[in-house]
């Protein structure tokens, strides 16, 4: 009797482990640097001094110079890691993985009956939103480093800002936090529908998710 492949499953390496270092480390930083700018809306919500709100926005953006540092080297690790690491894993331009967004989508347009595409480092479809979000994420960082030298004064920061008159500090200033208020809600609505995928993918695909970004590996059909 032949056997059923969708219960052979075989186990394959995937993630190698700064990937998943760093992005425990990323996901860590961006939840903190989340919270600390709710817990600030909250604070002058509720009417905390302004003394208190700065202090906390402060360290935002202490915390949010970690992040350039930790996030740099996940983009450097696009290049020299192994090769779903790599950016031609993440960024679908082969034809397969075109093929695969096509097939993803019809697969969630008809209430996930059926199969999604089996693909064994980064979902195509996904890629596009990960791609999405590397973008805002590099606009974060740069907006969050110009303001923190407008705002608070803070290297290195003022090396790019620091020589502008007190106006023009003003009128940059309040142009970047449009943007960096943008990106912030942009990363919020990324966690809710990454956290959604998950969930579905999990559910439907069992191909161990998310215990591959702690052990690294995945439980894939033979076939």
């Amino acid at each position: 009797m032949e056997p059923n492949n969708e219960r052979v499953r075989v186990i394959v390496d995937v993630w190698d482990w700064p990937i998943r270092v760093l992005h425990w480390v990323n996901m860590s930083l961006i939840f903190t640097l989340a919270l600390l700018v709710l817990g600030n809306l909250g604070m002058e919500y509720l009417g905390v001094g302004e003394d208190t709100r700065d202090q906390v926005a402060k360290l935002h953006a202490t915390v949010g110079y970690v992040f350039i540092g930790t996030f740099s080297l996940r983009l450097l690790w696009g290049f020299v890691g192994n090769k779903y690491a790599s950016w031609r894993d993440i960024i679908p331009c082969k034809k397969e993985q075109r093929e695969a967004i096509a097939h993803n989508i019809k697969w969630y347009l008809s209430g996930f009956r059926g199969k999604a595409a089996k693909v064994v480092g980064h979902d195509p479809l996904a890629s596009i939103f990960y791609m999405a979000l590397f973008i805002v994420l590099l606009s974060q960082a740069a907006t969050g480093l110009l303001l923190s030298g407008t705002e608070f004064k803070m290297f290195p920061g003022t090396l790019f800002v620091g020589s502008l008159s007190e106006s023009a500090s003003e009128t940059i200033a309040k142009s970047l936090k449009e943007v960096h208020e943008l990106g912030f809600w942009f990363i919020v609505f990324f966690i809710c529908a990454h956290l959604g995928g998950l969930v579905v993918h999990e559910v439907k695909e069992k191909t161990g998710l998310f215990s591959s970004m702690i052990h690294g590996k995945k439980y894939l059909p033979r076939e």
